[in-house]
Parts: structure tokens; C-alpha cells; sequence
């Protein structure tokens, strides 16, 4: 067996379904196996996953053991040469499994491998290369510091700010979203470490791999969406404190030499002082809410009023229908223009094809995209949902036969189908 695939998932079936529908395709020709352990999920993923991708090994656990466990229920049965490690909340390309493979044959010494993630909007995950979080690096993150000097190498040392993302590099850190791993090294390294529920697994197990000799590599050669990337976010409160949750654990494992105490009480002022920030981002955020509603109300006195949102669907000409279907059943209000897949369509009613996406953004007042993931390689979506990352526009994607339509905390189907 050249790779075994393992997605831990709790409550994210749509998210997961558009996630095994990448690695399905990724996963041609590839003597691979493909894990799913579910943490107890209420909303059928279970029996999407049976049913949908039988070939799929699902563990389906009756309480919710956290991600670390859920993660070593499905490492002990796998039998890949390589094992990655996958957030269900992916979407990769047809080409990513193969180069991964490639590359860590190609580096002997490599125990994990990164790759470069962006989030819903396009935009580059710092995660997707990070340094050693020791108790200053620890302050600085949690602090707010790394993201007030984001190319420092001092002050980011967390996302090494320093480093240019197009280029290879070794690294102290893998995210757990997506880490490749040889399996000597998960034998050498033993299993990830149960204490981390949520947060910090990850840092502990890359730093553990490091220590049995092997480099951790970031490698941007593989191009991969991460959609939740952007829903932790730095304001929100319940992420400081698991993320500081974590890091103690990290710290009082791995650098408890005497002064735990002194480093505690450091990272609490840091949390402290990240909380009163993020309260003071909710309430500003709160009040100018409110005062755009009542600006947009004076605008539009009408009850009920909802802006027509001027969309641009990525699709064939049937792909194009099954979408405008989901939009008009849903009750979202949209002036749709099709773009096609292909460079020369035939069709005259097109607004134009995806190799000129960004002029037909810039010149149409676009509000949302969708790319429709059935009718185009992922590699492909992946690339244009980049390249217009510097775009102000709702970038979606519907799943295989359309379905859904997903974005970054958001799912739209029809209202007649079923959960």
C-alpha cells in the first residue's frame, strides 16, 4: 500500500462530502486506502459516507474522542508506506497525492511534509509553514505581536514571516489540516499525543518528529483550499483560550525546566491581553452593524428588501442550470452570468471563459462566484480562487452534480432536500 488517507470529521458532512469527492479523484492510480473516523456526528455523515464512498474504511465512533485519538484509531490500521493526515474541511487537486508521494521519495529525510493552503477567499494560510512555538514565540502569537510585524523573524517567528511562501523550506512545524507522513517516522515517533483535544497536536507531533532526526518540509509544488482556515479567528475569544490551553500543555511537556510558573503567568497576561482586544473588536464590530443596517434601511425603507447579487457561475451549460436551481429554491436573490470551462465555447450568451475571470470581475460588479467542482478539475478551482484573491467577492463551490453550494462556514441546498 503506497498511501493511506485519514479524515477525522464531526459535523461537517457537506464539508467532508466535497472533501472525498477531491481525494477520490486524487487518489486514481494510487495503491491507496482512505480512513474516515467520525467523532459521533448528528448530521448523517456517517451515511453519506457509506453510501456515497463505499470504498471509503469508516470508523464511526460513538462519543467524541478528540482529533489526536480519533486520528490513532485509524493509524494503527493503516498499512500505507505514507499517511496524511486531512481535515475534512479540504479541497485538493488531482495531481496533490501523486506530487506528495513524489517529493517525499525524492527528500529521505523528510518525516512530514506541508503544503501551501489558502482559505475560502483565496487567500495564502500562514499555518501552512510555522516555527517552534518556545514560551517567546508562544507570547509573541498569542500576544498579537506576530500579526503586527508579520515579516518579522523575531516577532513571527510562529509563521516564519521571513520566508518566502513560493519557495521550499525546512520547517519546525506541519499543520495538522494536512501532514504527510512517513511511516517509519510515525513508527520511530510513536503515536500523536492523546492531551491535545483540539489545539496543538500538530506542534507536538512535528516537534517530536524533529527530535527523532528527521526535517519537516513546506512544500508549495502542492496548492491545496482550506476552507475553516479562515473561520479561527485572531478576535475570537474561545480560540485564545484553547490555543493558550495547548501551548501550556506544549510548554510544560517540552521546555519545563523549572520556570513553568514564570512562563504560565506570561502566557496568561499575553491571553488577557488578546481577550480585551477581541472584546473590544466585537463591540466595535457590533456598533458599526448597526449603524449600516440603519444607513441601509434609510437606503431601502422597503421591509424585506434583499439586494439582487450579481453572480458568476463556472460551468457547462447543464452545471449552469443545477446551480441557478439551488440559487432560485433557496431564495437567494441573484442575476446570473455563466462563464465556460472551456476556451472556446461556442455558446454567445456566455459572459466569457475562465482564462479572462478576473477582467470579467473587475468589469461586471460581480458579488459571487461559484465554481461548480463537477464540472472542472479541482486543480483548476483551486488556481482561479487565488488568482482573484485580491477580488472583494463570495467565492462558493458547488459540489459533484450540484447538490450543495459551499463556502467558508456556509451551505446552500435546495429547501425540498433532506438533510
Amino acid at each position: 500500500m503506497d498511501l493511506s488517507v485519514i479524515i477525522v470529521s464531526y459535523n461537517v458532512r457537506y464539508f467532508l462530502d466535497l472533501c472525498l469527492s477531491s481525494v477520490r479523484k486524487a487518489a486514481e492510480g494510487i495503491n491507496c486506502e482512505i480512513f474516515v473516523v467520525d467523532n459521533n456526528s448528528t448530521d448523517g455523515s456517517c451515511l453519506m459516507v457509506s453510501t456515497g464512498y463505499p470504498e471509503v474504511k469508516l470508523i464511526a465512533n460513538t462519543d467524541n474522542k478528540g482529533f489526536a485519538a480519533a486520528n490513532n484509531q485509524a493509524i494503527k490500521q493503516a498499512s500505507g508506506k505514507y499517511l496524511l493526515l486531512l481535515n475534512p474541511d479540504t479541497f485538493i487537486g488531482e495531481d496533490t497525492l501523486r506530487k506528495c508521494i513524489t517529493f517525499m521519495d525524492s527528500h529521505a529525510d523528510a518525516g512530514a511534509t506541508g503544503v501551501m493552503m489558502i482559505n475560502g477567499r483565496g487567500k495564502f494560510l500562514p499555518e501552512s509553514k510555522r516555527g517552534l512555538p518556545d514560551p517567546a514565540t508562544a507570547f509573541y502569537r498569542i500576544s498579537g505581536l506576530t500579526y503586527l510585524f508579520p515579516r518579522s523573524a523575531r516577532f513571527n517567528r510562529y509563521y516564519l514571516g521571513n520566508l518566502d511562501k513560493t519557495e521550499i523550506h525546512s520547517v519546525d512545524i506541519i499543520s495538522g489540516a494536512f501532514m504527510f507522513l512517513r511511516r517509519e517516522a510515525v513508527h520511530k515517533t510513536g503515536l500523536p499525543d492523546e492531551s491535545f483535544f483540539m489545539y496543538g497536536e500538530d506542534i507536538d507531533y512535528s516537534y517530536r518528529i524533529l527530535k527523532e532526526g528527521y526535517k519537516n518540509y513546506y512544500y508549495p509544488g502542492v496548492k491545496i483550499l482550506h476552507f475553516k482556515g479562515e473561520s479561527t479567528k485572531k478576535e475570537n475569544i474561545d480560540f485564545v483560550v484553547n490555543f493558550y490551553k495547548a501551548m501550556l500543555i506544549f510548554v510544560r511537556k517540552h521546555f519545563n525546566d523549572g520556570n513553568f510558573k514564570r512562563i504560565s503567568f506570561a502566557i496568561h497576561i499575553a491571553v488577557f491581553f488578546r481577550a480585551g482586544l477581541s472584546v473590544m473588536h466585537r463591540f466595535l464590530d457590533k456598533i458599526f452593524k448597526l449603524l449600516l443596517t440603519g444607513f441601509t434601511s434609510v437606503l431601502h425603507p422597503l421591509k424585506g428588501h434583499e439586494r439582487t447579487v450579481r453572480t458568476v457561475i463556472v460551468s457547462d451549460t447543464e452545471g449552469y442550470g443545477k446551480v441557478k436551481e439551488i440559487l432560485i429554491s433557496a431564495g437567494i436573490p441573484s442575476e446570473t452570468l455563466r462563464i465556460s470551462t472551456v476556451r472556446n465555447d461556442p455558446d454567445k450568451n456566455i459572459a466569457g471563459t475562465i482564462y479572462n475571470l478576473n477582467e470579467i470581475l473587475k468589469g461586471n460588479r460581480i458579488g459571487q462566484v461559484i465554481f461548480t467542482s463537477g464540472r472542472m478539475n479541482a486543480s483548476g478551482i483551486i488556481d482561479s480562487i487565488n488568482s482573484i484573491s485580491d477580488r472583494k467577492v463570495t467565492i462558493r463551490i458547488a459540489s459533484a452534480g450540484e447538490k450543495f453550494i459551499i463556502s467558508s462556514g456556509s451551505v446552500t441546498k435546495k429547501r425540498t432536500q433532506s438533510i
